[in-house]
């Protein structure tokens, strides 16, 4: 496998996937990546310009996963790296004011969300090799108050993390990782409104966690409850 091999990214068009894809892509990863909002789509797909493979995809939606699978490896080649990284969460709330809709809506896009992901995109890494990586949180760790469907969510890929862990071949790696700490985006800033601009914000996070990524993960034995590192403060 080439060491520009393609990364494939859920959830591309802010945050952390954002900021992923770009620094992927500035290391000179072709990159294949996905998100809910055709207009946000579009801006990423212009940001990342020629080379690269930025789809409308809804994570929920096996289908559309599997069809993005396959145009990824027909224009792209088949991946190294598959990170499933999109995700939703709620403002803070006690859990008996959460709506079986909204708790249904978190659980489908971080649970079924890496499945679907599994599903599509775990046959090409049997095939010739690489590592799937779902992104967690602290919080499916140590579970948050007023955010139950989220922490629930979390504690759900962590399991099933640890299950698929046990089912692939050597050749292949399977990684629950969450950041080391909270990242500034638009989903901590729903359920911590008060705080989240006191942590690094996603371009100077995915730096660090993108080079860990690359170099160290791949030489670690599969499994949750991984960590990214903290990442380098600019000075």
């Amino acid at each position: 496998m080439s060491s520009r091999y393609p990364v494939v990214i859920s959830g591309v068009t802010k945050g952390m996937g954002r900021a992923m894809a770009l620094r992927f892509a500035e290391l000179g990863h072709p990159v294949s990546g996905c998100g809910r909002s055709a207009d946000r789509v579009a801006q990423v797909r212009d940001l990342l310009g020629p080379g690269h493979l930025v789809e409308t995809v809804d994570v929920t939606d096996a289908g559309s996963v599997r069809r993005w699978a396959r145009t990824t490896v027909s224009e792209l080649g088949a991946p190294g790296l598959v990170i499933a990284n999109a995700g939703a969460v709620h403002a803070q709330r006690p859990v008996w004011e959460v709506e079986p809709a909204l708790f249904a809506e978190v659980m489908r896009v971080n649970v079924d969300g890496v499945h679907t992901m599994t599903h599509a995109f775990l046959p090409l890494l049997l095939t010739s090799g690489g590592t799937f990586v779902a992104v967690s949180s602290g919080w499916g760790r140590n579970p948050r108050h007023h955010l139950a469907a989220y922490s629930a969510a979390k504690f759900a890929v962590e399991g099933y993390v640890g299950a698929v862990a046990q089912e692939v071949p050597p050749h292949v790696k399977v990684f629950a990782i969450a950041p080391d700490s909270a990242v500034d985006t638009d989903m901590l800033a729903t359920c911590l409104p008060e705080e989240h601009h006191t942590y690094p914000g996603p371009d100077e996070w995915a730096r660090t966690a993108v080079d860990h990524l690359l170099h160290d993960l791949p030489h670690e034995p599969s499994g949750g409850g991984r960590s990214f590192p903290a990442p380098a403060r600019q000075i």
